[in-house]
């Protein structure tokens, strides 16, 4: 059967076809490359659609190298149907025994790309890594944390497990600003001063509605936490509000002398 099988391949291999087919690829991979740019320069430019132009890019690219294998196939090769048939057997075959963990992934990338719970430009907490989605490969996505490094995940295991998505395709997002603070300071003026931080703060998306939410909490005494829930303009801006929240906050609270600058336990910026 082996030797059918490539007999049968070597029959439709040419060197003319070969080379129509490595042509062919490398267009390809232009046209892939030319989308890319294409795709980030308008995300630049129309900042406000930026994530919807960037979700674009994984399907077109899937699109361009599913095309082009499917050309190369039919068009330039043209097997005949029993021929496809044995040759897709042997190559199936051989690629499930020394590649399962690739063809996991690349089963996986293309659920991602179908059923879409996140898309590129959307904050995603995996696991214990948090970050914009930067890329959606067949193989991997890539994650832009707030550090700066950029973390590669397998599809395979990003599928198999829990993703949060802070944002499901929107610009702006919910970012939770958490302040620690003594049991006994005046919760009104403390909520009504938080509320007007954040509304102050340039990175808020002020069509979407600002809450303090107030509990009690104990670590060695009796503490108030305050948290701040609002919408930032894009997530990108996420530690930046969360820093600007705290700061005028913290500003505010001694100015008002509703406590001294001692009374600050700690602040803790998270989003949701």
């Amino acid at each position: 059967m082996g030797d059918q099988t490539l007999r049968g391949i070597l029959e439709y291999i040419s060197i003319p076809k070969i080379f129509f087919a490595i042509v062919f690829i490398l267009i390809s991979w232009a046209l892939v490359r030319g989308l890319r740019l294409g795709a980030e320069l308008l995300a630049e430019k129309f900042s406000r659609y930026r994530l919807f132009i960037s979700s674009l890019y994984p399907v077109l690219r899937l699109v361009v190298w599913v095309g082009a294998f499917a050309f190369i196939v039919f068009a330039i090769f043209q097997p005949p149907l029993n021929t496809l048939v044995a040759i897709s057997a042997s190559a199936g075959l051989a690629i499930g025994l020394g590649a399962q963990d690739l063809i996991k992934n690349v089963i996986a990338g293309i659920l991602i790309l179908l059923d879409h719970p996140f898309r590129v430009g959307d904050m995603i907490q995996v696991g214990e890594h948090y970050g914009e989605v930067r890329n959606i490969g067949l193989r991997a996505i890539t994650l832009q944390t707030f550090d700066d490094s950029a973390v590669t995940l397998p599809n395979s295991l990003v599928l198999g497990q829990a993703v949060s998505n802070s944002n499901a395709g929107e610009l702006n997002e919910m970012v939770v600003v958490e302040i620690h603070l003594p049991a006994t300071v005046d919760i009104v003026q403390v909520k009504s001063l938080a509320r007007e931080a954040a509304a102050c703060s340039p990175y808020v998306y002020l069509k979407k509605p600002i809450a303090v939410a107030v509990d009690d909490l104990f670590d060695h005494t009796f503490l108030t936490r305050l948290k701040v829930k609002a919408y930032v303009l894009d997530i990108r801006f996420e530690r930046l509000f969360a820093s600007d929240v705290t700061e005028r906050l913290k500003l505010e609270l001694v100015q008002q002398k509703v406590l001294t600058e001692a009374h600050l336990f700690s602040s803790a910026p998270s989003s949701l």
